[in-house]
């Protein structure tokens, strides 16, 4: 075994981050799961106006959002130590900060209906904003379970969340309440949440507000948030653009497309990156450490997001038809475009866990800049073509920024960029080869005039996951090492048969 084998170790740090890891993949899994379902059903008792409506809302209150806490969530974990007046100190000021963002947005309502030219604008972010009070009672809880790695405890709190608010918002659906079920389903997410937090944590804030304890953190967390601001308008610039040149109806389709791209995308960096993030933060000190666990890291995400991503090219289609409904139809070009940008994003997003967990925010910060004003660029450039232009220029830009997003952060670990597409390869050519035999398939069930929707996608799905499994086990490619580690196939009897069959256990 090598002295820095991170994911092989037996200490507790990498038993943590693999126990973490699976955790957080059984919670998303059943989010997203729920999400999926709940969207499926929603898409079909909603008009796209309705989810216009909700996207211009949020994207003013997303922007709030990221004053919520000012990166002390973020400051508290990367922090080797907490102090008690530290913590407390924290969760005094976020109640603070969230009283100020809900006021804040209340107050700024009236003045985003009358940018977009539509006037339920207003008391949709007003009710909204009351998920900046609540939610605020509960960050540094899940900042204390999230240090601890404690991720068994989080995953049950975010699945029950997911589930109880799909359920009122469905319901709020079904009984004809229009975008107010969609308001519904975010604020009972939220609110069983926070509920959920308070019961499973037994930790409570004492009557102390240290701003020099506060201070200790500014640096740290005031870049993580100048960062944060910059990347949330440089991402949400094209919904703003869209609401006000382009009308409801058209964001409805774009947010839903985007929305649609980021499943795969969150499904797999968002939980890893949330288990890595503190794992990071424990070796931020040993390079090489942390350069072989960042590269195997983005070698797993990669074998499990770019066949996501990369199927989702090739059955755009049938997948809209199918699962959506001909309404959303507009939506498949969007759809094609974007999974190439999710595909990228997928691998990009995990440089911030390299800033963060060496405390260089203000490098993190000063990136953010130049690449969110050339992302601001790109959606102005495309916005004359409609939708598709906008999401064409995005894709554009966001290749072009490829190469400087690694590098930069890179240097921080002494990392070369090209052994990053030397660490993806192995898993790649197995998903061009997938992709490949989708393709022709689908060309073969044309020419048999097989064309409904269901049929062509159950068919394109199962053949391409096929050849792409088959292609993994009997290659054996080194990520398939880790993937198989991720697994819980020990506790679960129908995964440790597989596993002794197929001959995976020596790993």
């Amino acid at each position: 075994m090598e002295q820095h084998d991170w994911l092989v170790q037996t200490d507790n740090l990498s038993a943590k981050t693999v126990s973490g890891a699976t955790w957080s993949a059984v919670a998303r899994a059943g989010q997203q799961g729920v999400s999926l379902l709940s969207t499926a059903i929603l898409a079909r008792l909603l008009p796209p106006s309705a989810y216009g409506l909700l996207g211009m809302a949020t994207v003013v209150i997303g922007f709030i959002e990221i004053f919520k806490d000012l990166g002390t969530s973020s400051a508290l974990i990367q922090r080797q130590e907490l102090t008690h007046e530290l913590t407390s100190s924290v969760f005094w000021a976020n109640i603070l900060l969230g009283v100020l963002a809900t006021g804040v947005s209340v107050g700024i309502a009236p003045w985003v209906a009358i940018f977009y030219r539509e006037p339920q604008v207003t008391p949709v972010m007003a009710v909204l904003s009351i998920s900046f009070v609540i939610s605020s009672l509960s960050i540094v809880q899940g900042v204390l379970l999230t240090r601890e790695m404690a991720f068994n405890k989080l995953a049950r709190i975010e699945l029950t969340a997911t589930a109880v608010a799909a359920i009122v918002g469905i319901s709020m659906a079904a009984s004809g309440a229009g975008v107010w079920s969609l308001v519904a389903l975010s604020l009972t997410s939220t609110i069983a949440g926070t509920i959920l937090l308070w019961t499973a944590l037994p930790w409570r804030p004492r009557r102390h507000l240290d701003w020099g304890e506060l201070r200790s953190i500014s640096a740290y967390s005031l870049n993580l948030s100048g960062f944060n601001i910059v990347n949330y308008f440089a991402r949400n610039a094209d919904n703003l653009l869209i609401g006000r040149y382009l009308g409801a109806t058209a964001l409805g389709y774009y947010s839903l497309a985007y929305r649609l791209m980021l499943y795969p995308l969150q499904n797999v960096s968002w939980v890893l990156g949330r288990v890595l993030f503190p794992a990071f933060a424990q070796i931020q000190h040993d390079n090489p450490r942390f350069r072989q666990a960042y590269l195997r890291v983005c070698a797993i995400i990669a074998a499990i997001t770019f066949p996501l991503m990369l199927g989702m090219l090739v059955t755009a289609e049938p997948l809209v038809a199918a699962v959506l409904g001909s309404k959303w139809m507009p939506i498949v070009p969007l759809l094609m475009i974007l999974a190439l940008v999710g595909a990228l994003q997928s691998v990009g997003t995990t440089v911030g866990h390299i800033y963060m967990a060496k405390g260089r925010t203000d490098w993190m910060f000063r990136w953010g800049l130049g690449a969110g004003a050339l992302a601001v660029a790109s959606f102005v450039a495309g916005l004359p073509w409609g939708i598709t232009g906008v999401a064409t220029a995005y894709a554009i830009a966001s290749f072009v920024l490829a190469y400087p997003n690694f590098a930069i952060p890179f240097r921080l670990i002494d990392l070369r960029v090209r052994a990053l597409p030397l660490a993806l390869w192995p898993g790649l050519k197995y998903c061009l080869v997938m992709v490949g035999s989708v393709t022709l398939l689908r060309i073969a069930l044309a020419w048999l005039r097989i064309t409904q929707p269901w049929v062509v996608l159950i068919s394109a799905s199962l053949v391409g996951a096929t050849i792409y499994a088959v292609l993994m086990l009997w290659k054996k490619p080194p990520v398939m090492r880790d993937l198989v580690r991720l697994l819980p196939w020990e506790q679960i009897p129908v995964l440790r048969r597989a596993v002794l069959y197929l001959g995976l256990v020596e790993w």
